[in-house]
């Protein structure tokens, strides 16, 4: 039974016997089959996928004769590029460059890392005459792993004097840093000294020890110095300050800069105020990276220190000044240099977008504002354009047939690049059939044409209206918390076991059975109604717990509460905007600023009364000590620490 193109008009979708034959047969290495069931799709949106699957299981031994009439017919498709990345790396890996070049040259997407590397190849064997210098630019300045096919482009660099010791040393430190022992010891082999395991070992267990008996007499043994440091810091900073200042002159100018930014940026994390004294150790002595800047930044917004927030933000990259949270910073300083027309320029643009940045600009502006009550209505002629792609057919097919990941792919390849009246034709289409994720992912992309309806879906609104009220919570912050956590995909499973719309832990939702009389069973936290009660209950007691205060209460679901606890201002009152700029989690800083701006939108699409982002976010109250000792934790291995 083929998959009609009207697909999206129905909720409901039968699986495609051909199909699933196909891939049934795939799985278990029958090809005669995969070729039968690939005729009988011929006609099909999902007769790719045969076609597909026989030519990846011989892609080692394809020849471009085979290869390339597939993915001439289906350029653009994202089995095509798939199949042309894999191709790509046997090209690579056997060293035929001409062609691989000439395929490289066609993919539409940014290719991964191994490519990338045989592209540098690639061009070395052309003669281009300036890869080496973009492959050191590119390839060098990392501690992190490169694929085996980086190897022979890193062993042309280095043996090359487009790289020089400088450019070792460097590298060696952010291995350092970064605990990359190998690739510190293999650094160290190059500038000529041999570096044990042992010796890294003893740096890492007993920092202190290794300092009171450590050699100062060569680059490398400033270099270990300097990260025992910074390891010691991580337990004992003032130690650390102490030492540091006893030996800096022997460490020499520049090492010891290095090593005051190293303490500084440990304390920054940690919220300690003493990292900015310790960070300006280093001013004028050393090079400073976008991400010691960025935490500076930081602790100068939670001192108010706006004119070292300003020139900070002034001496970072070109690429990261203009990120969005540090124009609206800089603004923000201008402002409080009273150069209004400055700041009122950047608020002005940061304004035309409807995120959190945005919607703190217009604050900043001014009378209140929102998003157009005008929703674009998708046409009878949008419809027919999402009937008409191949790539949203498939999409949908596969979703409805239960193969999510394989749909998800296709939808969000499918609308790249795809205009507004696509994107919301497409979202409405996902809706239909209560894709409700896809559905946000296009509406969340249109740049001109909005509709905040689809954008902010509220699906179970009954469910989840019922127990916001029944508890006092505002319904606006419950679902800007579930679109977050979820998009509102109930079988949604992160890889630490939270689970359902609000995404609750076990533990948690354990905990929260027993203090309700509920009988637990691991099962509940997919049933979207339980799941919410659940959820619901929790977000109320971390904001009972956390002085009432939304800002607080949304990082602490995320990151525990005694994590967004102890981020609070020791003793004086902080702006929210500020909190949230300065929380030390990538994952929850980030989290938060969707979660409240999210919340604004619904509160515009449910009809409420509008209030302001910055009144939304309030004022962060001084810390407060008493930690209730029922309080659970969440297992927080699933928010990473910068």
């Amino acid at each position: 039974m083929a998959v009609a193109l009207g697909l999206m008009a129905s909720a409901t979708v039968f699986a495609n016997p051909d199909f699933v034959a196909a891939r049934e047969a795939y799985r278990n290495g029958d090809n005669q089959t995969v070729a039968e069931k690939a005729e009988a799709l011929s006609r099909d949106p999902l007769g790719i996928y045969p076609r597909y699957w026989l030519l990846t299981r011989q892609v080692e031994t394809v020849t471009p004769e085979q290869m390339q009439p597939f993915l001439k017919y289906y350029q653009g498709a994202w089995l095509a590029e798939k199949l042309r990345a894999e191709w790509l790396a046997v090209l690579g890996r056997k060293g035929e460059w001409p062609l691989f070049r000439e395929q490289y040259a066609l993919l539409l997407d940014a290719p991964a890392q191994d490519l990338r590397c045989y592209s540098y190849s690639a061009r070395l064997a052309a003669g281009d005459k300036k890869v080496l210098a973009d492959a050191r630019e590119a390839l060098w300045f990392t501690a992190r792993d490169l694929p085996a096919a980086c190897n022979a482009i890193l062993q042309a660099l280095q043996d090359s004097p487009v790289l020089t010791d400088a450019d070792r040393w460097a590298r060696l430190r952010l291995a350092l840093q970064a605990n990359a022992h190998g690739l510190a010891r293999h650094l160290a082999g190059l500038l000529g000294r041999t570096l044990t395991a042992a010796e890294l070992q003893s740096i890492v267990s007993a920092p202190s020890t290794y300092l009171g008996k450590a050699s100062l007499d060569t680059r490398l043994d400033r270099e270990l110095a300097v990260f025992a440091l910074g390891r010691l810091s991580r337990s004992d900073r003032d130690a650390a300050a102490a030492l540091l200042e006893k030996r800096q002159a022997a460490l020499g100018e520049e090492a010891a800069a290095y090593a005051w930014q190293q303490l500084g940026l440990t304390a920054a994390r940690k919220l300690d105020s003493r990292a900015l004294d310790w960070m300006a150790m280093a001013d004028g002595k050393t090079t400073w990276t976008d991400e010691l800047l960025e935490w500076r930044i930081r602790m100068a917004l939670r001192v108010g220190n706006w004119e070292l927030a300003l020139r900070s933000i002034r001496q970072l990259s070109d690429q990261t000044r203009q990120q969005r949270s540090w124009q609206y910073w800089e603004a923000r300083a201008l402002e409080a240099r009273k150069a209004m027309p400055g700041a009122s320029r950047i608020f002005a643009t940061l304004s035309l977008d409807d995120d959190y940045y945005g919607l703190l600009a217009r604050d900043r502006l001014g009378p209140l504002m929102g998003p157009g009550n005008t929703a674009y209505r998708v046409t009878e002629d949008d419809k027919r354009k999402v009937q008409a792609n191949a790539g949203l057919q498939r999409a949908l097919a596969l979703n409805g047939m239960g193969f999510r990941t394989e749909a998800v792919r296709e939808w969000n390849w499918a609308l790249r690049g795809a205009d507004d009246r696509l994107l919301l034709a497409a979202a409405e289409a996902a809706n239909d059939v209560g894709w409700y994720d896809r559905a946000i992912y296009a509406a969340d992309r249109t740049k001109q044409l909005h509709n905040y309806t689809l954008r902010y879906l509220a699906p179970y609104r009954e469910v989840t209206r019922g127990y916001a009220q029944e508890l006092g919570l505002d319904e606006s912050w419950v679902y800007g918390l579930i679109r977050q956590e979820s998009r509102f995909v109930s079988s949604a499973r992160s890889s630490v076991g939270a689970g359902g719309l609000m995404q609750v832990m076990p533990s948690t939702a354990q905990w929260v059975a027993n203090r309700m009389g509920i009988k637990y069973h691991s099962g509940m936290v997919n049933e979207v109604g339980t799941n919410v009660q659940l959820g619901t209950y929790y977000m109320k007691h971390v904001l009972e717990t956390l002085s009432n205060q939304p800002v607080l209460a949304t990082a602490g679901y995320n990151a525990g509460p005694s994590r967004a606890r102890g981020w609070q201002p020791a003793d004086a009152p902080m702006e929210s905007a500020i909190y949230i700029e300065s929380i030390p989690f990538l994952e929850t800083r980030d989290y938060v600023k969707k979660v409240m701006a999210n919340a604004v939108a619904y509160s515009m699409t449910f009809g409420e009364k509008r209030t302001s982002l910055t009144t939304r976010l309030g004022a962060i109250p001084p810390r407060n000590q008493v930690i209730p000792e029922s309080e659970p934790e969440p297992d927080l291995a699933q928010t990473a620490a910068e």
